[in-house]
């Protein structure tokens, strides 16, 4: 990580700041972080930016060496991978931390969410996202609701 760059756009971006910020108001680290969730979040923070401005930001943390922005192709959610422990990159951006307190690998944040989607026919295809700790008992409940929900044509 190179903590000279990253807390000189730390300092010069608002994006970079509310992102780092975010990340630190998480109890636990994160692997990864989707774009659209990331945006979700700073809006429920009051912030109003672009996408792009958010792309921006990842672009910018992972030249910092901080992680990897990966734009999202056939199916998969744009997203950035995280390579230190996300939840403390605002310490060490603001100077209040050392690198060395971010290097280990992150953990998993048990509140996020995964996004899975599924080809149901040729041309439609639904999108759930659920919990990235989902148990096979909650899939199991799943599987048993969307089950009720099928209509047979001799039905009606």
């Amino acid at each position: 990580m190179n903590r000279e760059y990253l807390q000189s756009i730390y300092d010069s971006s608002e994006a970079v700041q509310a992102i780092c910020d975010q990340m630190a108001s998480r109890e636990r680290n994160q692997n990864e972080t989707l774009l659209h969730r990331m945006i979700y979040h700073l809006e429920c923070d009051g912030y109003d930016f672009k996408k792009s401005e958010v792309i921006a930001a990842f672009r910018s943390l992972e030249s910092a060496e901080c992680g990897k922005y990966v734009e999202g192709r056939r199916g998969w959610k744009s997203r950035f991978v995280w390579a230190v422990k996300s939840s403390k990159i605002a310490e060490v951006a603001s100077g209040e931390a050392d690198e060395d307190d971010i290097a280990d690998e992150p953990d998993i944040d048990a509140n996020e969410m995964i996004e899975h989607s599924y080809v149901l026919r040729p041309d439609l295809t639904v999108t759930l996202e659920l919990p990235s700790d989902l148990t096979k008992s909650e899939a199991y409940r799943l599987s048993q609701f969307v089950d009720s929900l099928s209509f047979d044509s001799d039905s009606f």
